[in-house]
């Protein structure tokens, strides 16, 4: 890959080519006719020979991004720009944030010059002599180098105080900060961490097993309900006071509420000398380079971050869903803020007041999601039909009309945004509810029919409206009749309108729109983690900030939202009787806190 992040030539591809089975780069506004159709990552100049086809296609280069050149590809139905993105970035992403799900080899002869090394033994024992069991571990002698190593057989092995593995688990889901654990176990700061390192393996592994097959799950429907939130990361350092300010997206199963991943904008893996330095090989600093061809374009580049962060004219990103704003303002507010974003598919750029981790890297949000949304398609395939729902994001809604695209043309897959008023008092969204309830029992006298066909009929008849009069289906929101205490005054904008459905099967789509089992859970989480309470601040009030309760390294975080997660799946019920992993099909009952600590991964496979 040397070289290609310099300007294109004619010996270069215009944009990357495809990946695997990874391709991104095309139309993907699903009313245009070119939908789904990828570009050409060749299009010769000039006229083609005599009897030769033509190697075109739909689209061209617009040349006048603020981030890099040639950084959009136009379609010529639709006149739409898109963002042009590296396929084999998205794979990779796609690999970081799915590892958890792979199976490993087995244990085996450590020595790498062996002829036993990679021969497990479980699947070939003939190659290894038992030297008995010790300490909760299997010793084996290789006959080949003749070797001995340990094969742990349980999951607390070597641990000093696994009875309060389980205490760790239930305090750090409730609220109770590290310093309030430590006291509570007896356990100093760097136990706790361990225990905290430890329980994010277990969950991993733990989920890893079970959700590798939920794809063999075969269902009529899924409504997918994705939204993405931001978390602060305290300063280290006096002398650099600046936040790290990180995004993560999640999806939940609206009839389960199944979490099916919440996964952070950080790789705690590697570290930011070897993204510059593999940046540096592949030329990628050179003057003219497009982002979408450097050797690693997932990842935020200390120089990239550096020039947006200073242009920038915010101290850290806002939350415009903490302003004082009506449904309607909101909207204008948030469609006003991606026009004016260099690239509507990147929000997440810096302020003055962000910096780069010190530790592990960053990622681009845009890959993140990308990768987020072929996850979330994996997890789901076995349902005949999709329904996805999310916030007023462009971001969102680029990835998973990407990821779901082949469903969409089969007309298997739909998705549309949700927004809703979200300053009220509980007594203001009580009244509303009320003359809502009023509303809705009107158009059911009306209609003479049930509930919610009157609800479907008034969206679809909404719609209907709202098409005939809008060219712009990006204009064409639809009120809900019916407000509740989680979503008042919701607004529907329908985003897959090919044009082969009719009014009443859009209605349909519409009616059912929500987004409140993606906001409970974000709202749990923040209650319930202190690491992520405080929410991040408006335009208003925004300012360099500093929590007691932040974390210092954005790795914590990341295993706060797994732990969570997992626990929210697997083992919190509201009844007693049931999980959302139970109604999702991945589990026969609650499980205990014990299940996942002492989970051991199955011989001879043995799953990360």
């Amino acid at each position: 890959m040397a070289g290609q992040g310099r300007k294109s030539t004619s010996g270069m591809p215009r944009i990357p080519g495809a990946f695997r089975d990874i391709q991104v780069n095309s139309c993907r506004n699903p009313t245009c006719s070119n939908f789904g159709n990828p570009a050409r990552p060749f299009v010769p100049r000039g006229r083609p020979s005599s009897g030769a086809p033509a190697a075109r296609d739909d689209y061209v280069l617009s040349g006048d991004a603020k981030l890099a050149p040639d950084s959009f590809l136009k379609c010529k139905r639709c006149l739409r720009t898109h963002s042009i993105k590296s396929n084999a970035a998205i794979a990779a992403e796609m690999s970081r944030i799915s590892a958890y799900l792979e199976p490993r080899p087995e244990p085996s002869c450590p020595a790498p010059a062996c002829a036993n090394a990679g021969v497990g033994v479980y699947s070939r024992p003939e190659a290894y002599a038992s030297q008995g069991s010790r300490g909760g571990a299997q010793r084996f002698r290789c006959k080949a180098c003749q070797r001995t190593f340990s094969v742990a057989l349980k999951s607390t092995v070597r641990q000093r105080a696994p009875h309060l593995n389980r205490t760790v688990f239930a305090e750090v889901v409730s609220k109770k900060p590290l310093r309030g654990i430590m006291e509570v176990t007896g356990l100093s700061a760097a136990a706790v961490y361990d225990k905290l390192d430890f329980l994010y393996r277990q969950c991993r592994g733990f989920a890893g097993e079970r959700e590798s097959r939920a794809h063999r799950i075969e269902r009529k429907r899924v409504r997918l309900c994705v939204d993405r939130q931001d978390y602060m990361i305290n300063w280290r350092s006096k002398s650099a006071r600046k936040n790290i300010q990180l995004t993560a997206i999640c999806t939940v199963e609206a009839d389960s509420s199944y979490v099916l991943g919440h996964h952070l904008n950080f790789d705690p893996d590697i570290n930011q000398t070897e993204v510059e330095d593999a940046a540096a090989v592949n030329g990628d600093f050179a003057p003219g380079t497009r982002s979408y061809f450097r050797a690693q374009p997932q990842y935020w580049l200390n120089a990239e971050f550096d020039r947006m962060a200073g242009i920038s004219r915010m101290e850290v990103r806002p939350d415009f869903d903490g302003e004082t704003l009506t449904v309607d303002e909101l909207i204008a507010v948030k469609s006003r803020w991606e026009r004016n974003l260099p690239d509507p598919e990147r929000p997440d750029l810096p302020g003055r007041g962000n910096q780069l981790s010190p530790d592990g890297v960053m990622t681009h949000l845009d890959y993140t999601a990308y990768a987020h949304a072929r996850l979330v398609r994996r997890f789901v395939s076995g349902a005949r039909y999709a329904t996805i729902y999310s916030d007023q994001d462009e971001v969102l809604r680029a990835a998973f009309i990407s990821a779901f695209a082949p469903k969409i043309l089969m007309e298997e897959a739909e998705m549309a945004y949700v927004q809703f008023q979200k300053q009220m008092t509980i007594d203001e969204k009580k009244d509303l509810m009320r003359k809502s309830n009023k509303v809705v029992a009107s158009l059911t006298q009306a209609s003479d029919d049930t509930e919610q066909a009157a609800i479907v009929k008034f969206m679809a008849d909404e719609y209907a409206a709202a098409a005939s009069s809008e060219p712009d289906w990006r204009k064409r929101w639809i009120p809900h009749p019916r407000s509740t205490i989680n979503e008042p005054k919701r607004r529907i904008l329908y985003l897959t309108d090919t044009g082969n459905k009719t009014p009443e099967r859009i209605g349909w789509t519409l009616s059912g729109a929500t987004l409140a089992p993606v906001d409970n859970y974000f709202m749990r989480l923040r209650r319930k983690i202190n690491y992520l309470e405080r929410p991040i601040p408006t335009r208003s009030n925004a300012s360099r900030l500093w929590s007691g309760y932040h974390a210092y390294d954005p790795k914590r975080v990341l295993q706060m939202l797994e732990i969570f997660h997992v626990y929210t799946n697997y083992i919190r019920t509201k009844d007693g009787k049931s999980t959302p992993a139970v109604k999702f099909g991945l589990a026969k009952g609650p499980v205990r806190f014990e299940d996942i600590i002492y989970w051991m991964p199955k011989a001879p496979t043995y799953p990360i």
